[in-house]
């Protein structure tokens, strides 16, 4: 691991605090915490949004927000249809669903809330621990089924792998996340290039699933992201799976250094694999949707994402690095 991963191994982001003040708030108060709601959340962020939706009551006794999770696509395509009025995904909205509220003339608020990480996982007994960005994507694709057929820059985990990899080992079993899900398309566009996923890819229903298998398989591989991966403390991440380390090549030919899967990697931008995490409303007027929007921006709701490792976007952060 070179330099500027030990550094950033122990990078710890805060908020820094803000109080906001707004002359009309105690008028406003009651409608914006009062009452019930439901809203549709991806599956990606579900442990978070229970969190999220549970704070927000704890703070506002007269309140319940009530978290329906479902696969991205299922998500937005409920909001364009009317069955729901707000929504939190991972990723965005597709130029399709773009065109469709255009030309359906659909009101939507949008708001960014914080940013999330891919991550690339493999079981813990597998020594392949550091891949390129060109590795990956002929992995996914199928043009690399063996482990033993990444030439990496390290010698040392070639040499692991071809002692720790043997027969059936060897081969590469790859899992993929559902087509409905946004990181099922994210993985295929800043990945795959738009290629296809290799045809003997096997698709896992939800993240659960992909981590279990991952879990038990010494050969596989799959992706998920930080709304599974983070314990719900800030920097602890669980570790009955592998987190590969990217080294991002870009088509101009310059290679980065290889980063971890890591909070203040992904705050600092130099891991490659993040995305935003997304909110749209079709709610006017004050309403309890008003108070869960104005939470999930300032700080009570930007420490949620915080500890449980995703970054901020809405408060201002600082990193402490230790060295």
């Amino acid at each position: 691991m070179n330099l500027i991963n030990k550094i950033f191994s122990f990078v710890i982001l805060t908020l820094i605090p803000v109080v906001f003040f707004a002359c009309d708030f105690g008028s406003i108060k009651s409608k914006a915490t009062t009452g019930e709601m439901t809203i549709e959340v991806d599956e990606n962020i579900e442990t978070v949004a229970g969190l999220l939706s549970k704070d927000f009551t704890r703070l506002n006794a007269e309140a319940k927000i009530i978290p329906i999770a479902k696969p991205t696509k299922n998500v937005i395509t409920d909001l364009l249809n009317k069955e729901t009025k707000l929504i939190i995904i991972a990723g965005d909205m597709t130029e399709d669903d773009k065109k469709f509220v255009k030309d359906y003339k659909i009101e939507l608020q949008r708001y960014e809330l914080a940013i999330d990480g891919i991550a690339f996982i493999t079981n813990v007994g597998n020594p392949a621990v550091r891949l390129t960005s060109q590795d990956l994507k002929k992995i996914f694709a199928g043009e690399i089924t063996k482990w033993s057929q990444i030439k990496a820059q390290d010698e040392e985990q070639n040499k692991s792998v071809a002692d720790k990899m043997k027969g059936a080992n060897d081969y590469i079993k790859v899992y993929i996340q559902r087509p409905n899900s946004n990181s099922y398309a994210y993985v295929k566009d800043s990945v795959l290039d738009g290629q296809n996923y290799f045809e003997k890819a096997s698709i896992c229903s939800t993240s659960v699933q992909m981590l279990d298998i991952i879990r038990e398989s010494k050969n596989a591989i799959g992706f998920t992201n930080m709304g599974w991966l983070s314990k719900g403390s800030q920097d602890v991440m669980d570790t009955t799976v592998q987190y590969i380390r990217v080294s991002k090549i870009w088509s101009s030919g310059r290679q980065d250094d290889f980063a971890q899967f890591h909070q203040g990697l992904i705050y600092t931008k130099q891991y490659p694999y993040t995305r935003k995490i997304v909110m749209y409303s079709t709610d006017i007027g004050i309403q309890l949707s008003t108070g869960f929007i104005s939470y999930l921006l300032h700080n009570d709701g930007q420490k949620i994402f915080l500890d449980n490792g995703f970054v901020p976007v809405t408060q201002p952060v600082r990193t402490i690095k230790i060295e």
